[in-house]
């Protein structure tokens, strides 16, 4: 008897259980008029709210079905590949696009998020789908089913879902502040835990010794230090904080979208299986 190599059944109940912790949490303790209607879109209509809130708890039950799209014993087909394409492609346009509704230099995407909040949820969800499935979709090419880069994504689009409900409080870091510590906790989660799960998997690239995945991971992580020595520097921009975002998608683009990494013996897609005997 033949089984897949992951277990999903762990994600199922951790996604069920954040999921469960997000309603609680937008029916009990985030009311529709807890912050100002005008930086939340939600405009003081409890219709609203309550809409939104179905709409991205749905939003994140559908994260254990990708892992068992990707991960799960049946192989990825053409449709797959296609859909990581194009939410790869819409996710790069989307984030670079609403970047730039106001100076990107002078404005972050959470402060641009306050006189656009719609445009920054669906920022928030069009970011966690496009990186989080074609993180996935590197993850089954390559034979490779590691369970710490699976749960620092899903924990990382998690996260991004606290930011995108609480709007940013402003450029300082307020520590006494639940807004502000909520909204920067939740982004800076999404920010570690997303690049981390990408790292983990180069990193297990390189270690086979393959110069092309030692390049790419040098050039990733220089790049993630660059930012945080620019913010230190320079301090909060759009740009800055949008490098390793276009690094991310640049770099899953050429993994799993290119002949660039694919040895001339490797499926592009192939499922990892382990023999039980009873």
């Amino acid at each position: 008897m033949e089984k897949t190599a992951f277990n999903r059944k762990p994600f199922n109940i951790l996604w069920i259980v954040l999921a469960a912790i997000y309603v609680i949490w937008m029916t009990f303790f985030l009311k529709y008029d807890t912050y100002p209607g005008a930086e939340t879109g939600i405009n003081g209509s409890k219709t609203v709210y309550v809409l939104w809130t179905v709409f991205s708890t749905a939003a994140l039950l559908m994260f254990p079905v990708y892992i068992k799209w990707f991960l799960g014993a049946k192989e990825p087909g053409r449709g797959l590949r296609i859909f990581c394409l194009i939410n790869l492609i819409f996710g790069c346009v989307f984030v670079t696009w609403y970047g730039f509704f106001l100076n990107p230099f002078e404005y972050t995407a959470s402060m641009i998020g306050l006189q656009f909040p719609w445009h920054f949820k669906m920022w928030g969800l069009f970011a966690t789908l496009s990186v989080f499935t074609n993180v996935l979709y590197a993850y089954r090419s390559n034979q490779y089913y590691g369970k710490a880069g699976v749960l620092c994504g899903s924990l990382g689009c998690a996260a991004i879902f606290v930011t995108i409900n609480v709007p940013s409080a402003g450029e300082e870091l307020i520590l006494n502040s639940l807004r502000c510590m909520s909204h920067w906790t939740g982004a800076l989660l999404f920010a570690f835990l997303m690049a981390a799960s990408i790292v983990i998997f180069l990193v297990h690239q390189a270690r086979q010794k393959d110069v092309r995945y030692i390049i790419v991971t040098a050039l990733f992580c220089a790049i993630l230090v660059l930012m945080l020595v620019l913010l230190a520097v320079i301090g909060k921009d759009g740009v800055i904080e949008g490098l390793p975002m276009w690094a991310a998608y640049l770099v899953l683009f050429l993994i799993n979208f290119t002949g660039l990494f694919r040895t001339g013996q490797t499926p592009a897609v192939e499922p990892a299986k382990e023999t039980v005997t009873k």
